[in-house]
């Protein structure tokens, strides 16, 4: 099956999740990754209890039906999101949120950091701080929403909540190494490329 990646820079997230639903709706004979960053805001997931939406804040508080609880996106953070037809896919549906993971983490391999999966609260991590998120949903055999990573994002916003739950904080990839945001968009789809592929 066909993959088309498409970016679309600065989006508006409510915006973008009911385009993806309406792609999933029309259950599409090619797979989809979208390459882009949001406004300001913090999305509440499905596993979080304890915090109403409230779209007059600001930044807004918007309640989402990916899974996992709230975190926070914004300019300078990178987002990608996994269109996928489960089916056709040469794993488990059950072993996406892994495998997108592994991919991610790979990246930041070649780039010489060390790097932690944590599989239980879905992200990636650096020096105990949150780099990466993962949130999936699934319907009608589609996989969508995604993976968001930390380039250079407002930490002082992203930090005054819990990422995903956890009493973490957040970190920024150029924290850590000197590369540029296309490079890492650039090394990131070549990786998730081979999600589609058979092994």
């Amino acid at each position: 099956m066909k993959l088309k990646i498409e970016h679309k820079n600065l989006v508006d997230y409510e915006t973008c999740v009911n385009e993806m639903k309406k792609l999933v709706e029309s259950q599409p004979d090619y797979h989809s990754i979208w390459v882009l960053e949001h406004d300001p805001v913090f999305t509440i997931g499905i596993s979080e209890k304890g915090i109403e939406e409230d779209k007059t804040q600001n930044p807004p508080l918007i309640k989402t039906d990916r899974g996992g609880k709230i975190t926070y996106h914004g300019p300078g953070q990178k987002i990608f999101y996994f269109i996928l037809s489960l089916k056709d896919l040469p794993f488990k549906p059950t072993d996406l949120t892994k495998n997108i993971l592994q991919k991610t983490s790979e990246t930041l391999n070649s780039y010489g950091l060390d790097n932690e999966i944590n599989l239980k609260d879905p992200g990636i991590y650096l020096e105990k701080k949150k780099l990466a998120s993962v949130g999936m949903r699934i319907r009608k055999n589609y996989s969508y929403h995604g993976l968001s990573i930390n380039f250079d994002t407002n930490l002082l916003t992203f930090n005054t909540i819990k990422p995903c739950g956890l009493d973490v904080k957040a970190c920024n990839l150029t924290d850590y190494i000197d590369i540029s945001i296309d490079e890492l968009t650039s090394d990131l789809i070549d990786k998730y490329k081979g999600l589609i592929t058979k092994k």
